[in-house]
């Protein structure tokens, strides 16, 4: 917020004395109030102590915001030296390797935290850092035009990746169809499903990109694109979430700050300069080149992060739909599970 200091022109100033009682008493409300709302919610800053922190971040080489935080010095601004452990494939094993202790950050999708923090994982989301890359992708010739035709058919998820499922079976039941049970799920290796689609045996799989994006434009003979999460109100809702463990807080909740500090300026930088994002990526990305990145990016949702009472609340809407298939208990309230699970690491 800005603010300007008085002019030092004499005749503005005797204007400012003359100003009515009435008027000074509004200012002066105004004043107090701002200064309450200031008071209440204080912006933390970093401490600028050095730290050495482990993350862990599935397909970590082709994360654009991981990409920029190293490359433009974001770590560095916050004193961190981060350590990416190694690369799973999914985020239940990104949160399996927080919980044995190997790491104390990790970044998976909310539909992949919420069912393991209500299963006793201890560790609480801090930042939510883009919107989610989800397609559900129908083989050419199937004559598949609307979600009900899957009902009965078999649907390949690739590396038993649950948040690709989750999300369709959440759209899904939105439209009153039962995709937990009324679907046939399968687990695919991704180098089994061109395959399998040209042989007929599947007619459709969920991913999410950059492996859903590379199913679809280097075999536009053989898939399209049904539905996915890069329009309407799913666009702006924040998928790939920042969590830390509990431990970790107690110990160094500055810690969790500036790595919080850190990738939200990251993605902030990405979505303002998603070309050079896009180089940035390719050059850890063996099989992506930098012109087939740009292009996936451009063809995405805004890289918007998210903290505070906007993550929490979009966390309740995952929780709320959660509690719609299955997933989550319905005998609480969705706000109190997100309020459960999520902490304000920006807030002093």
């Amino acid at each position: 917020m800005n603010a300007q200091g008085p002019s030092p022109d004499p005749a503005f100033r005797r204007r400012i004395i003359l100003t009515s009682l009435a008027g000074l008493a509004v200012a002066g409300a105004v004043s107090a109030f701002e200064h309450h709302a200031h008071k209440r919610a204080p912006r933390k800053q970093p401490d600028g102590q050095y730290r050495k922190l482990k993350l862990i971040w599935p397909h970590s080489d082709t994360a654009p915001v991981l990409a920029v935080a190293y490359q433009k010095g974001f770590f560095a601004r916050y004193s961190l030296d981060v350590e990416t452990v190694s690369t799973p494939q999914n985020g239940n094993e990104a949160l399996d390797a927080l919980a044995t202790n190997k790491t104390d950050y990790a970044v998976a999708p909310a539909l992949t935290w919420l069912p393991r923090l209500y299963s006793g994982l201890s560790a609480s989301l801090v930042l939510g850092i883009q919107p989610g890359t989800f397609r559900l992708l129908v083989r050419r010739g199937a004559a598949i035009t609307r979600l009900d035709q899957l009902v009965g058919r078999t649907v390949a998820m690739p590396d038993k990746n649950a948040a690709d499922k989750f999300f369709f079976a959440i759209m899904m039941r939105r439209k009153g169809i039962n995709a937990m049970s009324g679907i046939t799920w399968t687990d695919m290796p991704a180098d089994q499903m061109v395959e399998s689609f040209r042989n007929r045996s599947i007619d459709a799989l969920v991913a999410h990109d950059p492996l859903a994006w590379q199913l679809l434009t280097g075999h536009s003979d053989l898939f399209s694109e049904l539905v996915g999460s890069n329009s309407g109100h799913y666009a702006d809702r924040t998928s790939l979430i920042l969590g830390a463990s509990k431990s970790a807080l107690e110990a160094d909740p500055d810690a969790a700050t500036a790595l919080t500090l850190a990738l939200r300026d990251a993605a902030k930088w990405a979505n303002k300069h998603r070309g050079e994002a896009a180089t940035l990526v390719a050059a850890d990305a063996s099989d992506l080149s930098t012109d087939a990145i740009r292009t996936m990016l451009d063809n995405q949702p805004a890289i918007t992060p998210v903290t505070g009472h906007t993550l929490r609340d979009q966390i309740a809407q995952y929780c709320d739909e959660l509690q719609l298939i299955g997933l989550l208990p319905d005998t609480e309230a969705a706000s109190a599970i997100a309020r459960r699970y999520t902490r304000n690491v920006l807030n002093g």
